[in-house]
């Protein structure tokens, strides 16, 4: 325990200090490059690159904070696991892996970081080794290694360039088409966008507080933060694609949500809605506003899960919202944190997610945009509205189910989320204030508010949220809710058909002929000349060659 808590006062301290020089760096537009040679090979040089300008302090500030508070939260959640030291062994590697993706601007060395991320997440998915976190963890392995060899693709190519830091690349006008595809295809994938959505809401297997650290700030967030690094180089027809992929995800996510009943999947669906929201405000040309905006993000979605993994424990590992209820009466102080980060969700005015999210709304709507795309957009956050609405009915309206347990007196768990609130809710207006963002607004005050007069005009419909389950829709709701069967197709035609095909080259290379005129010939043919030789060097064979060669020397001087 005392291991921990030194980790989270690191943490913290890293936390203050990234902070502070992400704000020196952006006042005075300040960088650093610090390369490190660890390899000179004739005329090659092995060496690290680390990019630190204040994107990267920016980000390695906000990961850090959350990780010292995920640290101190699974103190209280991870008690009583016999595993502890295995999992927070994990989640260190986790954070240095998203801190080497996060300052090196080499994609040789960035595949460390990105490899990582998917590694350690596969082993945190299936940490409770369950049938159902076993499924989730090869669903999410597979996803994420086909992003990874995009990106191996990406690198290969950069040979054309002479050069894999994307440093260097920033000189080219335009890129190549496959180079941008491999590049898209990898953010994408991590990102967890159409089509590859799937992976995202299966990942909530994990415990909860890898949940808060992974699905806020570090293993989803990695293709968004790639998309900002590469935005220079996106052409229009790879921004009309990645337009359409990001509004179909909000669509995605915003249904999914809405007739889900398991808490952590709903709160992943909002965490992919807001993925796309923020790919969508970089493809408007608003890159930094999309990046301040992943940093609140972070921030009030890490105390979502926090304060939902407090709910689950105190159901005893009940995760079904329906069987919840009359929280605020068990639990003011979490059930506060709990509605705070999710008004923060829906752009409640002067809550810390309206600040970044209101001026990309203002952004789209005076962008040059078709209608199509305009009514799509809207209806989406329409759809965040709503489903949040639906959580907060089900929590904090409906008559209590079950009797909450013991375990929510952890002092901890409030800590963790206490400290995390006191940063969430200056957060947003914060980063305007101190980074000196000046956006000009635009819409009159009734627009502000017109986020807090649709959530007061939909509490008189209260009671029509018992009977949205899948149960009793149709076929097309079913459809709509079910992430329009992308998790089907993706566990039965892509992982089962890739297992079922391994299993059957193991069964006809390793288990045939192959191996016993192979590996058993080689055995024996190496067992055979160990004899030989053992017999060679066991005798006096070796002195008499020896005495020979010497005798021969001798002849041979004279």
């Amino acid at each position: 325990m005392l291991f921990v808590l030194n980790i989270n006062f690191f943490f913290f301290m890293f936390f203050f200090i990234f902070f502070i020089l992400g704000l020196y760096s952006h006042l005075f537009n300040m960088s650093m490059l610090i390369y490190y040679n660890f390899l000179v090979l004739n005329s090659c040089n092995f060496s690290f690159v680390f990019m630190l300008d204040w994107l990267s302090f920016m980000f390695l500030s906000v990961v850090f904070l959350i990780s010292g508070c995920v640290f101190l939260y699974s103190l209280g959640y991870m008690t009583g696991d016999y595993n502890i030291l295995r999992f927070y062994l994990m989640v260190f590697l986790f954070v240095c892996s998203m801190f080497f993706l996060i300052v090196m601007p080499d994609l040789m060395c960035l595949i460390l970081g990105w490899d990582g991320l998917g590694l350690v997440s596969y082993c945190l998915v299936i940490y409770y080794q369950s049938d159902t976190s076993l499924s989730s963890g090869y669903l999410t392995l597979f996803i994420n290694r086909l992003g990874d060899l995009f990106l191996i693709f990406s690198i290969c190519w950069c040979l054309n360039y002479g050069s894999w830091h994307y440093l260097y690349l920033f000189s080219f006008n335009d890129l190549n088409f496959f180079m941008m595809i491999f590049l898209i295809m990898a953010c994408l994938t991590k990102s967890a966008q159409f089509p590859f959505s799937s992976w995202l809401p299966a990942a909530m297997s994990a415990p909860t507080p890898v949940s808060s650290l992974v699905h806020s700030s570090t293993l989803v967030t990695a293709g968004v933060y790639l998309i900002i690094r590469f935005h220079n180089f996106l052409s229009p027809f790879f921004f009309n694609i990645l337009m359409n992929l990001s509004l179909l995800t909000i669509m995605l996510s915003g249904f999914g949500a809405l007739y889900e009943n398991d808490l952590k999947k709903v709160i992943a669906f909002s965490t992919m809605g807001q993925l796309s929201f923020m790919i969508f405000s970089v493809l408007m040309g608003s890159y930094y506003l999309s990046f301040i905006h992943l940093l609140i993000h972070a921030v009030f979605k890490s105390l979502l899960f926090l304060c939902s993994g407090v709910f689950i424990s105190g159901f005893n590992g009940s995760q079904d919202i329906r069987y919840m209820g009359g929280l605020g009466y068990q639990s003011p102080l979490i059930s506060s944190c709990f509605l705070i980060s999710l008004f923060s969700l829906c752009g409640v005015p002067f809550y810390s997610g309206f600040f970044s999210k209101d001026f990309i709304i203002e952004l789209v709507i005076l962008g040059e945009l078709n209608f199509f795309y305009l009514m799509t957009f809207f209806f989406s956050l329409f759809l965040t509205l709503i489903y949040s609405l639906r959580l907060f009915y089900f929590l904090f309206v409906a008559s209590l189910s079950l009797p909450m347990y013991s375990l929510l007196d952890n002092y901890y768990m409030k800590i963790s989320c206490f400290v995390l609130l006191m940063v969430s809710l200056p957060f947003g207006s914060m980063m305007f204030w101190l980074m000196d963002l000046c956006y000009v607004n635009v819409f009159d005050e009734y627009f502000k508010f017109m986020t807090i007069f649709f959530f007061s005009y939909f509490l008189i419909f209260l009671n029509s949220f018992n009977s949205m389950t899948l149960n009793s829709c149709g076929f097309t709701i079913y459809f709509l809710g079910m992430m329009w069967f992308l998790p089907f197709f993706s566990s039965t035609y892509i992982v089962s058909k890739f297992f079922t095909f391994s299993y059957t080259l193991f069964m006809v290379v390793d288990s045939t002929w192959t191996e016993f005129l192979i590996c058993s010939t080689l055995m024996e043919l190496s067992k055979s000349l160990n004899l030989y030789l053992n017999l060679f060097t066991l005798n006096s064979m070796k002195l008499y060659l020896i005495s020979f060669i010497l005798f021969l020397l001798i002849v041979l001087m004279v």
